[in-house]
């Protein structure tokens, strides 16, 4: 069909009414009727010449109207000649052939040509000529050449031409129309392609390949039309990951088919992430439409894309703008942000503290309908000011809570919906309650520093005085011209400088408290001894540091100190030097003697028939008699010589200078003094003479154990030949102490370490609150022949000659294999083990009870280390850290024969005991003297307070037990409770459920 021109004004349908004929429409049919006339001439062929040139002329007439048709602009008469022409060309053609029907189907040829380009009433006068071929050469000349039948033949072709060509006119009439309306949509849908520059359009065929590309397409996506379409698929322009997720929402396979279900589900426009031929990723808005014909098939798709990257971005950065603001305003501590609008109806709500208040979630509600009456008016004021153009700031108390709030008020820039305002509401609850708390801290403070009962003073770095309380103006007294403003070491006595070294290590501690003692000289001249403990306070803002300084009156603690100390090295019942402080004159002296030579003499002096004294006539008269001779001995000797109480009777002299006359002169001299004084008293006290053995110091006698020793068996030579003398041992000639047997004690106790022949034996311990007597104390024996040796009679020997540690070491660990063994029968039993002085620290000791422990697995709690009072006298801090070492170990303390000497009670403040075993000078007589009771009854009471628990010792009388019970002690141990025993006895007695506490014995015989 042609393509003829469409005036832009005219309809449809009305250009295809007028259509006219073209050269392309022409040319078949004209070839059609060439063909049929070269039929015509084919043989046989019997016709005259002159119709055969008369039908070429009358068909080349036909071609001129067809040729002039072709050539004019518009639809004239001459449009429908060429085919009536051809009608009149037929009907010679079939004169040619001799009237035959056959010539009749050229016919068929202007019916044809009148249908596709005539109109109807062309076809009505083709119809007429048709007939007019028929009928005429019937009418004219019949016969057999045209025979009346013929006009069947007119029928049927006036049929075709009028029944059937008009039905081929209009299917071709309708196609042209549907054609020319699919090229003018065509030609828009081009048109609007190629002039759309701010959208993308994308057609596609039903796979997704890309059929048309438009201009704006191209701008957005940086590809050429060329080489897109029929090439590239649709998906290829987008995120795979963004597909993939869509298809995954739609429940279809990634690919083009999410698009295809999208247009077929009529989706709404989305976001979509395009990726440019550049490698930028844009984004647009896409609607896809589904492309459909005529009868509604679907024939492809149509991608309408929108750039919309700007607005994208910008609604990103929005977003995150908008994001980080309410993760801000939402991290805000203990603030609440409203947005109001005139109206006072809240927009927004924000930051940490809207949940806690209440206002959460009320969005859209007005002001009033979350904040109380009292509130509501308070905020009108604040919200007149901010609509007014005025910042605003106040406090109120929260409606729900009840908190404080400091709350700012800002109005926002003019906006088109109206005036707005920002509140911003910060919780100050807690600040508020910190500052009245700091206040009344800071008041409790200054009270604390005024009313306190020691002295404190606030100094500068440079030591002076800022500020005193009272307590410090009190032991300072009225300082002329006053002290504050001055600097407080004004207060030292002359050549003092402690306070000044206090100072300068304070300042170097870096923040560390620092402590001393110091003595400060008041105001009326008098001294104080005082403790400082100070301490560095950094002040805020760049102020100055300021130092604190505590002062507290220690001048009774420093009198008793002194006292306690001078006790620690005097014998409180004489005076004289204690064993402790003799101990350490005597190494002084030999470390003396080993440097400038050897000088001076040791004497050794004990009382005969003392004890009767003390058996006859009580300890009090005993006691008189000590101190009596205790100056005697004093006044015998010169004052660089050194007068000891060693304990009981027994004194010790060093004489610093003396050869062996002078110290026989010495000796004898004492031994007549005692003699005459004793002499002058009455009864028993005239039997009192004393022994005295004296051992000149030499150049191979260095040791103070060892001398010791010498002088001790000497005196027991003394009274061997009869009491009341002296007897010289002269280092310089050799000779040895008439006591043979006493000299062999040492090789006799070595040789017991070495063969084992020492023996030990277990006294129960009762425990008054449950009955049980699950532990015991170990007591050392010599096996000696068909004697068993108690240590009163050896343990002074292996004192004096260094052997208590061996000793102390094999009875620690013998007495751990012996509680294994009870432990196995008894799990809780514990055993108590005595300790020398010599063997306090010894590092044999300490080793020997954390290997026997560790090989018999014994539990370190059931071992129990009693140490006696005057053998922790001996070095406090020594003992001290002993006793801490085996404490981490597990191990339990003893203080045994508590109560002996005049620091019990120091002792057991600064030394760590978990028993108190008492004295039993304070037991034997309780039940008879209200004295000692009441001394057991304040030993029990301080013991308890002090977390300890309390052994009674002597308990060998039921009247004793029920003392002792009544008065709270824990434990009791004595003959009433049980006598020494092998343990196998102690352990046949527990197995058979002994009660403890029935047997009677003399307290005598107790070791």
């Amino acid at each position: 069909m042609g393509e003829p021109e469409m005036p832009s004004r005219r309809p449809v349908t009305e250009i295809v009414d007028a259509v006219r004929p073209t050269a392309r429409t022409l040319r078949p049919f004209v070839l059609v009727a060439m063909v049929g006339l070269a039929a015509v001439f084919l043989p046989p062929f019997s016709a005259s010449g002159w119709k055969a040139t008369l039908m070429i002329a009358v068909f080349i007439v036909a071609l001129a109207f067809f040729a002039v048709s072709v050539r004019r602009e518009t639809r004239t008469w001459v449009d429908p000649m060429g085919p009536y022409v051809l009608v009149i060309v037929v009907a010679l053609a079939r004169d040619l052939t001799g009237g035959t029907a056959g010539g009749a189907t050229m016919l068929a040829v202007p019916i044809l040509l009148l249908a596709v380009t005539g109109t109807v009433w062309d076809l009505v006068v083709a119809t007429a000529l048709i007939n007019a071929m028929f009928l005429v050469p019937i009418l004219l000349v019949g016969g057999t050449k045209y025979p009346a039948h013929d006009w069947r033949l007119a029928l049927i072709w006036s049929a075709v031409a009028i029944l059937l060509a008009p039905v081929i006119q209009r299917l071709v009439r309708e196609l042209a129309v549907e054609t020319l309306k699919a090229r003018a949509t065509a030609a828009e849908l081009d048109g609007i392609m190629r002039s759309a520059r701010l959208s993308s359009m994308i057609a596609t065929d039903l796979a997704g390949t890309v059929r048309s590309f438009s201009a704006g397409a191209e701008e957005l996506l940086g590809y050429r039309a060329g080489e897109v379409v029929g090439s590239f698929n649709l998906q290829q322009f987008h995120d795979p990951a963004e597909v993939a997720t869509v298809a995954q929402e739609l429940g279809v396979v990634p690919g083009f088919e999410v698009f295809a279900t999208l247009a077929e589900q009529f989706a709404p426009t989305r976001t979509w992430t395009y990726l440019c031929s550049n490698g930028r990723r844009i984004y647009v808005r896409l609607a896809v439409t589904a492309l459909r014909d005529l009868g509604g098939e679907v024939t492809g798709y149509l991608g309408v894309a929108i750039d919309t990257t700007a607005a994208v971005e910008a609604r990103q950065v929005l977003a995150l703008s908008e994001a980080r603001w309410r993760v801000l305003a939402g991290h805000l501590p203990d603030t609440t942000l409203l947005l109001v609008d005139e109206d006072l109806r809240i927009q927004l709500v924000a930051g940490a503290g809207a949940v806690r208040q209440g206002v959460d979630g009320t969005e859209g509600r007005l002001l009033s309908e979350v904040l109380n009456a009292e509130n509501m008016a308070l905020w009108h004021t604040f919200l007149d000011k901010a609509f007014a153009g005025r910042e605003a700031v106040g406090e109120f108390t929260a409606t729900l809570t009840g908190a404080e709030h400091e709350v700012v008020v800002t109005p926002l820039p003019p906006d088109p919906e109206g005036p707005r305002a920002l509140i911003l509401a910060r919780d100050v609850s807690r600040e508020r309650a910190r500052q009245r708390e700091v206040l009344r801290a800071k008041e409790r403070a200054e009270r604390l520093f005024s009313d306190a009962p020691q002295g404190v003073a606030v100094l500068t770095a440079e030591g002076i005085v800022v500020q005193v309380n009272r307590a410090m103006q009190t032991i300072i007294g009225d300082v002329p011209g006053g002290i504050e403003g001055r600097p407080l070491a004004l207060l030292s006595r002359p050549g003092d400088d402690r306070f000044d070294r206090h100072l300068s290590a304070l300042l170097a501690s870096h923040g560390a408290r620092a402590e001393t003692d110091w003595t400060i000289r008041t105001g009326a001249g008098d001294d104080v001894h005082v403790a400082l403990s100070s301490r560095i306070l950094h002040e805020d803002g760049g102020a100055a540091d300021v130092l604190l300084v505590n002062v507290v009156d220690v001048s009774e603690r420093h009198r008793y100190e002194q006292r306690l100390t001078y006790l620690a090295d005097h014998d409180a019942l004489t005076g004289l030097t204690n064993r402790r402080r003799f101990d350490q004159e005597l190494r002084r002296h030999l470390d003396h003697c080993e440097r400038y030579g050897p000088t001076g003499a040791l004497l050794l002096l004990d009382l005969d028939n003392f004890k009767e004294v003390n058996d006859v006539l009580g300890h009090g008269a005993g006691d008189q008699l000590i101190v009596s001779l205790a100056s005697l001995l004093v006044d015998g000797v010169r004052k660089t010589d050194v007068v000891a109480r060693l304990g009981g009777d027994e004194f010790a002299i060093l004489l610093t200078d003396a050869d062996r006359v002078s110290a026989e002169v010495v000796g004898i001299s004492i031994v007549e003094s005692i003699r005459q004084y004793t002499a002058t008293l009455d009864g028993t006290f005239r039997r009192v003479t004393a022994s005295v053995g004296a051992v000149v110091i030499g150049a191979t006698t260095v040791q103070a154990a060892e001398l010791l020793a010498l002088a001790d068996m000497t005196m027991y030579d003394a009274k061997d030949a009869g009491h009341d003398r002296c007897v010289v041992l002269d280092d310089r000639t050799n000779s040895q102490p008439r006591s043979g047997a006493r000299l062999q004690w040492k090789s006799r106790i070595e040789n017991a370490l070495e063969n084992d022949t020492f023996v030990l034996h277990l006294q129960p311990i009762l425990d008054l609150h449950t009955g049980r007597a699950h532990s015991a104390e170990v007591l050392l024996r010599l096996d000696d022949a068909d004697e068993l040796v108690l240590p009163a009679r050896f343990l002074h020997i292996a004192q004096r000659t260094g052997l208590m540690p061996a000793l102390d070491t094999w009875v620690v660990r013998h007495s751990i294999a012996m509680l294994a063994r009870l432990r196995s029968q008894v799990p809780d039993f514990q055993l108590a083990v005595n300790l020398s002085g010599h063997s306090i620290g010894d590092p044999d000791i300490e080793r020997a009870i954390v290997e026997a422990l560790r090989e018999h697995q014994v539990d370190p709690g059931a071992l129990l280390l009693e140490i006696t009072e005057t053998a922790a006298v001996a070095d406090v801090q020594l003992a001290r850290e002993f006793a801490e070492r085996m404490t981490t170990l597990g191990c339990k303390f003893a203080l045994d024969d508590f109560g002996a000497g005049f620091g019990s009670f120091f002792y057991l403040k600064h030394l760590l005991f978990d028993y108190v075993k008492i004295d039993g000078e304070f037991v034997a007589n309780c039940h008879r003297n209200e004295t000692d009771r009441a001394i057991l009854r304040s030993i029990v009471g301080i013991a308890h307070d002090l977390g300890k628990k309390t052994v009674a010792e002597f308990v060998c009388d039921p009247e004793i037990l029920e003392v002792v019970r009544a008065e709270g002690v824990d434990l009791a141990q004595g003959y009433l409770i049980g006598k020494p025993m092998p343990i196998s006895e102690l352990l046949s007695r527990l197995e058979e459920g002994h009660e403890w506490g029935s047997c009677l014995g003399d307290l005598r015989n107790m070791t």
